[in-house]
């Protein structure tokens, strides 16, 4: 008697996965810190675009807002419509990876809270991430840098 049935046999079973398993882990190297150095780059995006908000708002109001609030609240004259200077605040992703987008308005002798956010420096009329902890290794070529000082 023979048997006509088609199988892959144990060994061919066992070459494919040993060859799945040596691309998976000479690709998936590649994929670890990836999505640390994107929050690390939205983050300071939304930081240029929080201060280029402020500018625009010195330009237009002749004074900086006295919170960061208040570019959310103030509206201006854009060719006949008007817009507020931010329809919402964006996220900063380097203390949590869903967003934060909490606001401490606050003076630059006051202390820094450290945790997360943006901080409005009132006095300087600066914006700046409320993180003064150094990045450590998870966050890839950014290790070492402080996010308060960018």
């Amino acid at each position: 008697m023979r048997n006509n049935s088609r199988a892959f046999t144990l060994l061919e079973l066992l070459i494919v996965i040993s060859i799945i398993a040596i691309l998976a882990a000479a690709i998936i190297p590649n994929f670890v810190g990836f999505d640390s150095e994107a929050r690390v780059a939205t983050s300071q995006t939304n930081l240029n675009t929080l201060r280029t908000r402020v500018t625009l708002f010195r330009a237009k109001e002749n004074r900086y807002p006295d919170t960061l609030n208040e570019l959310l609240e103030t509206t201006y004259d854009d060719m006949g419509i008007e817009r507020p200077y931010l329809d919402l605040l964006p996220t900063e992703l380097m203390s949590d990876k869903t967003g934060n987008n909490s606001v401490e308005n606050r003076k630059t002798t006051d202390e820094p809270k450290n945790d997360g956010g943006w901080t409005y420096l009132t006095d300087r009329a600066h914006v700046i991430i409320d993180m003064t902890d150094e990045l450590d290794s998870k966050w890839g070529s950014y290790e070492g840098e402080t996010p308060s000082e960018w």
